[in-house]
């Protein structure tokens, strides 16, 4: 069995060879767990337990293809953006046939919006685009075509944007170690040039605090600080992505996360557009098969959940136990036969 590399290798793997060339015997995925480096000022937040007991936040990330973002200054209530969009536009988003979700965004310290921003962002893992408009009432949003945008097709109305976008869990009414934790790092990248950040309402995933995602790619980057943001999205912004705190992408199921963290881990590729095609495969005893191409190289990944772990409690929805399990690679291999 090969030593362990943040939860798959410690040392460098086998090197991937033959028509189809296994590397056998990884523990448990994600078994190492990157300390946060922000620790919340109360004992019992769910962002220190979360450290504290080991659960790991690699590939964790919700599954995602189109994000609607819509500019809201707040205040955001707990149930945000319910109780200030009207219920038919958030029925008609949960309605539709693909991974949707809608999130409100706001800039820092920015409280009085004439005719707010929306953003359209899709993205399959491998290809992705990006469409921004204003309007003059939240009702106009019932005009946007949410459902063939959902499959991917890309509509005219508003413009095409190319630059990339960050956002930034502050939504401290949801889980208080959104606002604690996500604040300072919204102020850090506010001071790097060339980032678009904007805070945003609950995007998933509060014990792993702070939680940034990266569009148009929809890369989850969590448990991070002032620093490890900063370095985070400017490696983002010239096309590369941070391993180290990488919780996922959210174009991919969960088991296709594991498999592109793994194969990143193991060959080195940081590129974020290096991704050319993925199919998901699940068996009858419930491991996944997941066959990815990455720059130009061919692999199948086979994957499974572990059994659950021991349960914790948190202060920040109190008296609900916390489960969790880490992911199992079955097995690793690559295709070099074409």
């Amino acid at each position: 069995m090969p030593a362990r590399l943040d939860g798959v290798c410690s040392e460098p793997c086998p090197v991937l060879g033959g028509s189809a060339a296994p590397v056998p015997g990884y523990p448990a995925f994600g078994a190492s767990v990157i300390e946060n480096p922000q620790a919340s000022r109360r004992p019992d937040a769910c962002s220190l337990q979360s450290t504290t007991v080991g659960e790991p936040m690699a590939a964790r990330a919700g599954h995602t293809r189109l994000w609607v973002l819509v500019e809201h200054p707040g205040p955001w209530p707990k149930t945000a953006p319910s109780g200030l969009l009207p219920d038919a536009l958030l029925d008609r988003i949960d309605s539709l046939a693909h991974p949707a979700r809608l999130v409100l965004i706001r800039r820092p310290r920015h409280r009085r919006v004439v005719e707010p921003r929306w953003i359209l962002a899709w993205s399959d893992g491998v290809g992705s685009w990006m469409r921004e408009g204003t309007i003059a009432s939240y009702a106009n949003l019932s005009d946007l075509p949410f459902e063939t945008s959902a499959v991917g097709v890309e509509p005219d109305v508003g413009t095409a944007r190319r630059a990339p976008l960050f956002v930034v869990c502050t939504h401290g009414k949801k889980d208080a170690c959104c606002a604690e934790l996500g604040r300072p790092i919204v102020t850090a990248l506010t001071q790097l040039d060339g980032a678009d950040v904007w805070e945003c309402t609950h995007i998933g995933g509060d014990r792993f605090a702070a939680n940034l995602i990266a569009f148009p790619a929809g890369m989850y980057f969590s448990r991070l600080g002032a620093e490890s943001a900063q370095a985070t999205a400017r490696d983002y912004l010239e096309g590369r992505m941070a391993l180290a705190h990488l919780r996922g992408r959210a174009a991919l199921p969960q088991q296709a996360q594991v498999a592109e963290h793994v194969i990143r881990e193991v060959t080195g590729v940081t590129d974020v557009d290096a991704l050319e095609s993925v199919s998901v495969a699940t068996a009858i005893d419930s491991t996944v098969t997941v066959d990815m191409r990455m720059a130009g190289r061919t692999f199948r990944v086979v994957v499974r959940s572990g059994p659950p772990e021991e349960p914790f409690r948190h202060g920040c929805i109190p008296g609900t136990d916390a489960t969790w399990a880490r992911w199992i690679v079955e097995r690793l291999e690559e295709n070099t036969v074409e």
